[in-house]
């Protein structure tokens, strides 16, 4: 319980900085301070906005990372408590889309998309799903941290479910 409950934590601390960082990278407009969306490849605003996008693309890598850890703990472990299972399904599919919103403004802000109107779309849209992830997360560590899961019933006995002490 205590590797859950770590990374849990983690995982809303993560979010939170991504979204910080995010918001600076958008306040100093180094956005597309990198060309390429994985790597950074050619560096077209200079390198300290390079610097700036490609920190906030590492901090993105370690929360996914932190998520993906959390989903494989909890399927391995805790796979029967259905709100936790849930809601880090959940938290992970948001940082999968909210990563292909981040490679999707980029492209869109280079015209690889055709229209440069759509980049401040994703940038929108990549900031409301990172939002979303971040309040999702949230409200998985709630459930991990307040909520225990529920034991199932001894055989025999009603089918009203305990609590199990942590």
């Amino acid at each position: 319980m205590r590797a859950l409950r770590a990374l849990s934590l983690a995982s809303v601390l993560g979010a939170w900085v991504v979204i910080s960082i995010g918001g600076f990278v958008t306040s100093t407009g180094s956005g597309l301070g990198c060309r390429d969306v994985i790597l950074c490849g050619e560096a077209p605003l200079g390198s300290a906005a390079a610097t700036i996008e490609v920190t906030h693309r590492v901090a993105a890598w370690i929360e996914g990372g932190l998520v993906l850890a959390l989903l494989v703990l909890v399927l391995l472990r805790y796979r029967s408590w259905n709100p936790v299972r849930n809601l880090t399904v959940l938290v992970f599919v948001l940082i999968v889309v909210q990563s292909v919103l981040g490679m999707l403004s980029v492209a869109a802000g280079y015209g690889a998309l055709g229209d440069l109107s759509a980049y401040p779309v994703f940038v929108g849209l990549h900031l409301a799903v990172g939002t979303a992830t971040l309040a999702v997360a949230v409200l998985n560590a709630a459930f991990i941290f307040f909520r225990p899961p529920l034991a199932p019933a001894p055989t025999g006995t009603s089918a009203r479910s305990t609590t199990v002490e942590v």
